[in-house]
């Protein structure tokens, strides 16, 4: 196999290989021998299909198959043994190769554009200033947080009559037909119609309340939440029904004790209000770190980008744009969102050279670690307390495999950014603003919005 790489521009190259049928040939052969004796034809024993027949049937696209899989071997060696850093993944010229021209061909030639890493120069030191924000969590921000928390982990109670606000457990029956009764719940809160709310105000538990069916909600086709159907459907859904109820349930605030403790935080962490609010201040510091490092994130990235050139070709970027959307786009799509494309590349070329020259390693311990602090913080949203090491173990090996290991990319992702940052802003000068909780969620919101 020959190569041969010609740099266009300071981003951008042209790798071309000649692949002769040699480069493939034994690979190729072993297949086809494997493949015959795995072949199923009528008329021979099973592993006795000549590799003739089976290469008659299958051979082209077998070849082609091994083709691509050793082109694609092969540009990725190059690209290791010569130290091209690539921004984006070698991306093939021309028309692909049928199975009919690479069977009628001893050589062909392919050819790749090569989107790689440009020289630049930069420094990292305490010229170039960032800002940062160090949350301070006050006494009022640990009670503007309970008073959440109360509201979504209430203490549900069973009560004799019903009121604005209860949940109701009835049993649905059709006047008319021989429709089986359907068991729901309906929450008497602002979805429902005040006169609706005003037939089931001081009912208990095996009252009968006539309704139409059209009437209890203010959307009609919230209807589904006790018959489901097709949201089509439900906007036309009408009939007169008997609810006979079964059970009312009151959401109450919670009081501060072991049980408020354990579903907020998790069995055993707080013992006293005292440790409770302790515990939970640090929770909340925890749970805004991040925003806090993702807000220092993008400072230090602007920063760094206003301070460091960066040349790729707009020709070149627009290409690349074209070439690497899921779908064909416009040259009016390209225009729109060129310039954010071109900051998006132009910052993966200074991360890529910043992580190269810091030594910036992500392990799958560090991957392993990352899922499972995310999986905690999940259960414990949800008001779950420890998890036992075994199970907790399962799901990183879950969490990580999901959307056949997307994910485990994503969270690799996750981690060299976060090692990124730390190693940056050890570097640059980071001016620190102390602010409070209601400070730092009005910064978020316009950081968001910007």
């Amino acid at each position: 196999m020959e190569f041969n790489f010609e740099k266009k521009e300071s981003a951008h190259g042209l790798l071309s290989l000649k692949v002769s049928e040699a480069d493939y040939k034994t690979e190729f052969d072993a297949q086809l021998k494997a493949q015959a004796k795995r072949a199923n034809f009528k008329g021979f024993r099973p592993g006795k299909v000549p590799t003739s027949l089976v290469k008659k049937m299958y051979g082209k696209d077998l070849k082609q198959d091994i083709f691509n899989k050793t082109v694609s071997n092969a540009v990725d060696n190059y690209v290791k043994e010569n130290d091209l850093h690539l921004l984006f993944a070698p991306m093939y010229v021309g028309e692909f190769l049928t199975p009919e021209q690479l069977d009628a061909s001893k050589e062909v030639e392919v050819s790749f554009d090569l989107i790689i890493e440009p020289e630049f120069d930069y420094t990292l030191d305490k010229r170039t200033s960032v800002q940062g924000y160090q949350l301070e969590i006050s006494d009022n921000d640990v009670e503007n947080t309970i008073n959440k928390l109360k509201e979504s982990y209430p203490n549900a109670v069973d009560v004799e009559a019903a009121a604005k606000g209860d949940f109701i457990k009835a049993n649905f029956k059709a006047v008319e037909g021989e429709e089986e009764p359907k068991e729901s719940v309906v929450v008497l809160d602002e979805k429902v119609k005040e006169a609706t709310v005003a037939l089931f105000e001081g009912k208990k538990v095996g009252d009968v309340v006539a309704i139409n069916v059209e009437d209890i909600f203010v959307d009609a086709k919230d209807i589904r939440v006790i018959f489901p159907m097709e949201e089509d459907a439900a906007a036309d859904f009408k009939g007169a029904y008997e609810a006979t109820i079964t059970k009312i349930t009151r959401n109450e605030e919670p009081a501060l004790d072991q049980e408020f403790f354990d579903k907020v935080l998790g069995e055993g962490k707080a013992d006293s209000e005292e440790s409770f609010k302790a515990e939970l201040k640090v929770v909340i510091a925890d749970a805004n770190s991040t925003a806090a490092d993702s807000l220092l994130s993008n400072e230090v990235q602007k920063a760094l980008m206003k301070k460091i050139d960066v040349e790729i070709s707009e020709e070149l970027l627009t290409k690349v744009y074209k070439q690497t959307s899921e779908k064909e786009v416009t040259d009016e799509e390209v225009a729109e969102k060129l310039a954010d494309f071109t900051e998006a590349v132009k910052w993966r070329a200074i991360a890529g050279r910043i992580s190269r020259d810091g030594e910036i390693k992500v392990g799958h311990e560090d991957i392993e670690a990352e899922a499972e602090k995310q999986i905690i913080a999940q259960f414990r949203q949800f008001g779950m307390g420890e998890i036992p090491a075994d199970q907790l173990k399962g799901y990183v090996q879950n969490y990580l495999s999901y959307e056949n290991g997307q994910k485990y990319n994503e969270i690799a992702s996750q981690v060299n950014d976060q090692k990124l940052l730390d190693y940056v802003k050890d570097k640059v000068k980071v001016d620190e603003k102390v602010v409070d909780l209601g400070e730092f969620e009005e910064i978020l919101k316009e950081a968001t919005n910007k």
